[in-house]
């Protein structure tokens, strides 16, 4: 049965990106890691800009801003593989079980463009981030997943809801006490930890 993955904050990286256009936004003074801290307990990208010191009205125009950018294929450019990411998948691949690239992304053909460069020959369905957990769910269901690997509460949710095992990574867009603390478990290091667990190994 088909595993699916999570893209961003699972395969990918996507620290630079989300950081490096908000210290664009932002200007001089811009706290990355607090930012960046922020955003992995949880935090909306207007309250992490908050966090690091943007007046509220100020960091709303910047959230926009920002949101209006991150997918523009300027800055995916700078998404870089998770540790592990080609170790997950070629483990994947020796057990002989198909997988599928799952994510919610505005530009489908962006989307399905940066996977085929970083790690080509994967399938890839993108949903709409509008209703991430519902349309993700229902992709999980169209393959008949076993198990979806990701790294939010949206990911959880859509498992949940598909009736399928969720492994969650921490090293991506939320950090592991934070999932804890959400009641999502297990969690472990990275994409490579748990298809090892998945698999048996």
């Amino acid at each position: 049965m088909t595993v699916a993955l999570d893209l961003d904050g699972t395969l990918l990286d996507c620290r630079p990106r989300q950081v490096r256009l908000a210290a664009r936004l932002v200007g001089a003074g811009f706290d990355a890691d607090r930012f960046w801290a922020a955003k992995r307990h949880g935090a909306t990208t207007r309250v992490a800009l908050e966090a690091v010191g943007v007046p509220g009205a100020r960091a709303q125009r910047i959230a926009r801003e920002w949101a209006a950018a991150v997918e523009d294929d300027a800055w995916l450019a700078v998404d870089p593989l998770l540790p592990g990411a080609r170790r997950a998948l070629a483990a994947l691949a020796a057990a002989a079980r198909p997988v599928l690239v799952l994510t919610a992304r505005r530009r489908t053909r962006a989307a399905r463009d940066q996977v085929a460069h970083l790690v080509p020959g994967l399938p890839v369905e993108v949903v709409d981030p509008a209703r991430a957990a519902a349309a993700k769910a229902a992709a999980l269901r169209r393959c008949r997943a076993r198990a979806f690997v990701g790294d939010t509460e949206s990911d959880a949710a859509a498992a949940a809801a598909a009736g399928v095992a969720f492994l969650a990574v921490g090293g991506g867009q939320r950090d592991p006490t934070w999932l804890s603390e959400h009641g999502i478990a297990p969690v472990y290091a990275g994409v490579d930890d748990a298809v090892r667990a998945l698999l048996g190994g």
